[in-house]
């Protein structure tokens, strides 16, 4: 699995949140915003791609798409997990809206696996990204495990064994932070990243979105649920968000 991916960016930057299978919230989004790879605009997928929603093939798809990019999230790793026949992975997946491949006929199901698979779990872990006026993004599913971006870098390259597997579930499955936002200024360090000017990340749903502390945005608007939407921020020297429901 790879550690994160370095990206310069010479076009527009958006960031998507969690799509869970909601491609046309999506679309219609980026169709609004004249979203244009030739021109060197990239979509940032926040991970959790499929799962739940209608149409987890066809955001899987985006990932054959030029301009879109994609971090591994809690959902993926899942999905990965039940296709290796990991122990209670199936059942994991299944319960957490996994159960979208299963209904799929069985030669399909493995067309799907084998092709994407491999695709899936070498999707990094971590985005660090530059926009076209050096605006320095950090973006992550869940949490960036420090307050200092440099240092989680430093970690996905040099952890070993256990301690990476430590780092990397919390870096997809954390919500510490975020669960106490809303609590207490105490902490208020947790909430400015060193090293980069947004940290940008997914996982929680959270509403009205995007909701933002210090330098630290979350863009799961639970487009999957009910009364929920897709956000997708754009950013450069101003910030940007767009919206649309399923």
């Amino acid at each position: 699995m790879p550690s994160y991916l370095t990206l310069q960016v010479r076009g527009r930057t958006f960031v998507a949140g969690d799509l869970h299978g909601c491609l046309s919230p999506l679309q219609s989004i980026l169709k609004q915003v004249h979203f244009s790879a030739e021109q060197g605009d990239v979509c940032v997928l926040l991970g959790d791609l499929t799962d739940r929603g209608p149409d987890s093939p066809g955001c899987l798809k985006l990932l054959d798409q030029p301009g879109f990019y994609a971090i591994q999230g809690n959902h993926e790793q899942m999905c990965c997990a039940a296709w290796r026949q990991e122990s209670l992975a199936e059942y994991c997946w299944i319960r957490n809206g996994g159960n979208w491949f299963y209904e799929l006929p069985p030669d399909e199901q493995q067309r799907v696996k084998e092709y994407w698979q491999p695709r899936l779990e070498q999707l990094p872990l971590a985005i660090d990204l530059i926009t076209a006026d050096n605006v320095h993004l950090g973006i992550c599913h869940a949490d960036p495990v420090f307050n200092d971006w440099q240092e989680l870098l430093t970690a996905l390259d040099e952890y070993k064994l256990k301690k990476r597997e430590d780092l990397i579930e919390k870096l997809v499955w954390s919500r510490e932070r975020i669960s106490l936002a809303n609590k207490t200024e105490l902490l208020s360090d947790a909430y400015h990243i060193k090293g980069i000017d947004w940290c940008v990340m997914g996982h929680t749903p959270i509403r009205p979105t995007p909701f933002r502390k210090g330098n630290c945005i979350w863009l799961d608007s639970g487009a999957v649920f009910p009364g929920g939407y897709l956000s997708v921020l754009e950013i450069g020297k101003e910030l940007h968000c767009y919206q649309a429901g399923s």
